[in-house]
């Protein structure tokens, strides 16, 4: 096996599966700290009559996690000790009642929107707090992070497909005789192909492997790396590899290889 051509198949996949890496671990990130943003986030209501919970939860497409009650007595007991009695008296006979809400995923910005006008249309209603400016900002940057991981970890795999196939057509191209002998005297293309077949095959467990270390050697050193403030982000959201994932890197490798060896293949076979 040539050293060249193993380092010519490998070096994009193990481009490839980094990046692969990283996509994981960043949507790891960002669905770990959308999920603790989504615990913290609450939609304030303020209605002048306490409200019937069923018709929030009958509110289509907006699943609701928890409405609670702020009680109205902590609320004036609170107050209590700076106002006189007939000022407390009034605020007994005026306070609203208030309601904090709880969703079950972190909504769109259309959706709270929709979410903010259903809500308004309920008698007793007076108004509804739905903080969107903040929202709109740090789900816009959630957005943002997901969509630039997504396009960079496609343009990777493209540049790793097209690579390995101008490789596996440069290896054709030179063997070429050789399979055209193997060809006449009644052999398979697939026979013929063995070298580039094992070259594919060994190149995507050397990848998987040498990769899987290299996240662990980084994930055990981030602070060689990245600030602490950074380094405290990501240590608090990023979650250990699975199992499943670990597979995935070896799967996703072998299957990229094995999909630009055989394409070739089918190729001259059919020619």
């Amino acid at each position: 096996m040539s050293l060249k051509r193993f380092i010519s198949f490998s070096a994009p996949l193990m481009v490839m599966l980094f990046t692969f890496s990283i996509y994981i671990s960043i949507s790891k990130i960002v669905s770990n700290y959308e999920k603790s943003i989504n615990n913290d986030y609450s939609i304030i209501i303020v209605s002048s009559t306490p409200i019937i919970k069923s018709k929030i939860h009958d509110i289509k497409d907006i699943n609701v996690k928890k409405i609670t009650h702020l009680e109205r007595e902590q609320i004036l007991k609170n107050l209590n000790e700076d106002m006189s009695s007939g000022t407390y008296d009034l605020l007994v006979k005026k306070l609203p009642y208030f309601y904090t809400i709880s969703l079950d995923k972190f909504p769109t910005s259309t959706k709270l929107s929709y979410f903010k006008v259903e809500l308004e249309k309920i008698s007793g209603i007076k108004s509804v707090e739905t903080f969107s400016k903040n929202h709109d900002n740090i789900y816009s940057l959630l957005l943002l992070i997901k969509t630039i991981v997504s396009s960079l970890f496609i343009c990777i795999i493209i540049f790793a497909f097209l690579i390995m196939l101008d490789n596996v057509k440069i290896w054709f191209f030179e063997h070429s005789n050789r399979l055209s002998v193997i060809k006449l005297h009644g052999g398979s293309i697939f026979y013929g192909a063995n070298p580039i077949i094992k070259i594919a095959l060994i190149s995507s467990i050397f990848s998987s492997v040498f990769i899987a270390l290299c996240i662990y050697f980084l994930k055990e050193n981030l602070d060689l790396f990245l600030q602490i403030e950074v380094m405290n982000i990501i240590t608090s959201n990023l979650t250990a590899y699975t199992a499943l994932e670990i597979v995935s890197l070896f799967a996703l490798s072998l299957v990229l290889s094995f999909i630009t060896v055989f394409g070739i293949l089918l190729k001259h076979r059919i020619k």
